[in-house]
């Protein structure tokens, strides 16, 4: 057992964001940060991969509002003899889904005790994109309403597998194709033939692809665009599932980024 495999990265589709701040400038525009976490359901998991099963073992307990959570993994030494390691750590109950959220709260904090999810520490507040087809849902103090997308997962924030202007495809062969292939028998009880599957698919790809040259786009020997605009739109790109939503999703992206360049050509020009 490789304690080490606890720290990688987790996959894109394994994290999630929150909403920290937002607000609305006097243009109207609405601005706002957010930070990225892990699921407690995506600890368990990593968990389950890096150690088995049986290998690791949770117990909460409570300490007056606070959860606390004592998190075991086994370690079998050379000589066959087992040791059980423990951390503790725990979270105050949440305003919402109290106990579930404190519970979960506190599973979490004792996994980064073990490096699991630690990395993300290190990650700053990030500014959020709002957009019609947004993925989360925010609301301003003055109740109106919005959605955004995350921004980009910097290089040494993703797993290997996750690579440039890709659709939300990661993990291993085997696991994409096990995920492919539930997709594929849950469209067909909606109706969705595999050719309609794989249509979408492919114009899916196409408006990424169109997307990136976008982004790479050079003006006079100069990008069009800086890096961290590039990671961001990267970062959407990778959030959007290859789907009929999604495809709507990439389509107002494809605009976006297209009136942008127009844009900061007109200026050059002038």
């Amino acid at each position: 057992m490789d304690l080490s495999k606890l720290k990688e990265p987790f996959a894109i589709n394994d994290i999630e964001w929150r909403l920290q701040q937002c607000g609305e400038s006097k243009e109207g525009k609405i601005w706002g940060k957010c930070l990225a976490y892990i699921t407690s359901r995506a600890v368990q998991e990593r968990l389950d991969e890096v150690c088995g099963s049986d290998g690791w073992r949770s117990e909460i307990r409570k300490d007056g509002d606070a959860y606390l959570c004592t998190l075991s993994i086994r370690i079998t030494h050379d000589d066959g003899s087992i040791e059980w390691i423990s951390r503790t750590d725990g979270a105050d109950a949440t305003d919402k889904e109290s106990v579930k959220g404190g519970i979960s709260g506190a599973l979490k904090r004792a996994a980064v005790q073990f490096g699991i999810g630690r990395y993300l520490y290190n990650l700053e507040e990030g500014w959020i994109t709002v957009c019609e087809n947004g993925k989360y849902f925010g609301k301003t103090r003055t109740e109106k309403q919005f959605r955004w997308n995350p921004p980009a997962l910097p290089e040494w924030a993703l797993p290997k597998e996750d690579s440039s202007f890709q659709g939300k495809e990661t993990g291993t062969n085997a696991e994409n194709s096990s995920a492919a292939e539930t997709n594929n028998q849950t469209k067909r009880r909606k109706g969705k033939t595999s050719a309609d599957e794989e249509k979408i698919k492919a114009e899916g790809n196409a408006i990424i692809s169109r997307i990136g040259d976008v982004m790479n786009h050079e003006e006079n020997g100069q990008k069009s665009f800086t890096e961290n605009e590039i990671s961001n739109v990267r970062g959407i790109v990778a959030n959007t599932r290859l789907d009929e939503n999604g495809i709507s999703e990439l389509r107002e992206l494809e605009k976006v980024v297209h009136e942008e360049l127009e844009s900061r050509i007109q200026k050059m020009a002038a």
